[in-house]
């Protein structure tokens, strides 16, 4: 039996959007809250003042370490990222330390040093979350390349391997100082995200589909 939906146009969809009124000080709230979950410590000063919002020295302090952390990342100064860190009880946080330290062994062509690092200082997280494993062997398998541009994993040698590392660190971080607290725009994803997913089941509309580009799918 085919299951029918009800559907709301795409025009429909937008001119009930535009008749949604958020508050700019809640707007402002938002992005002052990214700013500083981020470590974006500039832009949160600057972003306050502009929108008249109080920003206390404890919170800017706060955000010291976090930033300098997240610059040895970006930097692949792993071992100095992990000297700040050396006193936290977060598994996750050191994990993925641990995992871009052993990359950066493995760009560098040293590759007995990486698998004497992994022995040493990764294989003990299996002992109680042995769901690591994949990420683990992921890792591992570019050991197997002489030239790392031709291992399917080469995205782990990128960039961007650092930057996805220093943002979820920094979001560990940050959680652990502010009580398992996240950035409110992350929350409001989810959210969105979530309810998109029951609206999928029961109404055809216009969803988004990329959020960054505020792109619609196209309904008729």
């Amino acid at each position: 039996m085919n299951q029918t939906f009800d559907k709301i146009s795409a025009e429909d969809w937008h001119q009930n959007q535009n008749n949604i009124t958020i508050p700019k000080a809640k707007m402002n709230e938002f992005v002052l809250n990214f700013f500083i979950v981020e470590g974006y410590r500039d832009a949160a000063i600057e972003f306050s003042k502009e929108a008249g919002i109080q920003l206390s020295n404890k919170e800017l302090d706060k955000m010291i370490e976090r930033i300098e952390i997240k610059k040895n990342i970006l930097n692949g100064e792993i071992d100095s990222a992990l000297q700040k860190v050396s006193m936290s009880n977060n598994k996750q946080i050191l994990f993925k330390l641990k995992m871009q330290k052993l990359i950066e062994l493995i760009k560098v062509n040293e590759l007995d040093q990486a698998v004497s690092y992994a022995q040493n200082q990764i294989i003990d997280f299996l002992k109680d979350q042995p769901h690591l494993i994949d990420e683990i062997e992921k890792a591992m398998s570019l050991l197997a390349y002489k030239d790392l541009s031709k291992c399917p994993l080469n995205h782990l040698t990128q960039n961007s391997q650092r930057i996805k590392v220093a943002s979820e660190v920094n979001q560990q971080l940050f959680q652990d100082s502010q009580g398992n607290e996240q950035a409110k725009i992350t929350i409001l994803m989810k959210i969105l995200q979530w309810a998109q997913d029951i609206l999928n089941s029961k109404l055809q509309y216009p969803h988004l589909i990329e959020i960054s580009k505020g792109q619609f799918s196209k309904e008729h």
